[in-house]
């Protein structure tokens, strides 16, 4: 049985905060806080590629820690998450477009959506956005360790699908099939920013 760590590794030991033991003195602490009962309700969070602003504060808040290296956070954020591979089936915007020419251009007497209670339902569900098919993640600014003569760093990773094709729908400036949000954070050694920007399908 090895020996258990001591100095820095031991307090860069992972909590678990999903045991009862790790709950109720947190629980306890939080009401004697507030001064009256609280109840905890944590959700594990297995997928924040799904979301461009939870990825985002997930690399703000690891880059905020001095012991991570910028170029592994960003690195290992793109290489966890779960992306359609290259043999999988993706629809394009195109394949929506088309799925939506074809929906309205049938007769409604002799196609199925006819029998259907809702046919726009039908409709809206081909033009929706099925999957996440590319993900990109950038930081740059202070991102160094050094105190002083400190330089602006910038670090990039990407991964997944790059023929979805031009978006039809636009929100403002935005393509309707690209979420993009920035972030800024800070260290001790100065300031940073973060973009992320998530591609569906």
């Amino acid at each position: 049985m090895p020996p258990p760590p001591v100095g820095r590794a031991a307090k860069r030991l992972a909590v678990d905060l999903f045991t009862p033991t790790v709950q109720r003195p947190l629980q306890s602490l939080l009401a004697k806080t507030y001064g009256k009962p609280v109840e905890l309700n944590f959700v594990e969070l297995k997928r924040p590629h799904l979301n461009s602003e939870v990825l985002a504060s997930l690399v703000t808040q690891k880059l905020k820690d001095r012991q991570n290296t910028p170029r592994r956070v960003v690195r290992e954020v793109v290489r966890r998450a779960q992306l359609p591979t290259s043999q999988s089936e993706v629809p394009s915007q195109a394949d929506h477009a088309k799925a939506a020419a074809k929906a309205l251009a049938k007769d409604p007497s002799t196609s199925s959506m006819a029998r259907a209670k809702a046919p726009i339902g039908h409709i809206m569900h081909s033009l929706r956005l099925k999957q996440v098919t590319s993900i990109s993640v950038g930081a740059a600014g202070r991102l160094g360790k050094r105190m002083t003569a400190n330089r602006a760093q910038s670090k990039t990773a990407r991964k997944g699908l790059t023929s979805k094709g031009p978006g039809y729908v636009i929100r403002g400036i935005e393509k309707n099939h690209t979420e993009t949000v920035v972030e800024a954070g800070k260290r001790r050694v100065g300031a940073f920013g973060i973009r992320v920007s998530v591609g569906h399908s």
